[in-house]
């Protein structure tokens, strides 16, 4: 008994906890792969950024997380970088990311950084 107690308590905080531990996740993951991604396509574009990204996730729900991630050039170019993945609740998600330097979009794909197939 002694042994289930860890346990027991664990799932009471987790039972009591205001947000979905799964969806917590999914959240910092898109948000963290979201700003590395960006910050290797800007490089690969030839941009320098200041800083990281600083990403959020404005009206996201289980089958649509959205993120939003915002920062500056070396230039002093504001960046933007909207991002969505759709059916997130499945197996199979679908990604779309635009990325905007200076207000211009500088990239339109549906996956971001290294290892991605399409650049587009």
């Amino acid at each position: 008994m002694r042994r289930l107690w860890p346990l027991l308590a664990a799932l009471v905080l987790l039972l009591a906890g205001c947000e979905d531990p799964v969806r917590t996740v999914s959240d910092g993951a898109l948000r963290t792969a979201t700003a590395n991604g960006a910050t290797t396509e800007l490089g690969r574009r030839g941009y320098r950024l200041v800083g990281k990204l600083r990403c959020s996730t404005p009206d996201s729900t289980r089958q649509v997380v959205k993120v939003r991630c915002v920062g500056q050039t070396t230039a002093r170019e504001p960046v933007v970088v909207d991002g969505a993945a759709y059916d997130a609740d499945s197996a199979h998600p679908r990604q779309q990311f635009v990325i905007e330097v200076g207000r211009e979009p500088v990239v339109r794909t549906t996956c971001l950084g290294q290892g991605c197939r399409d650049h587009g």
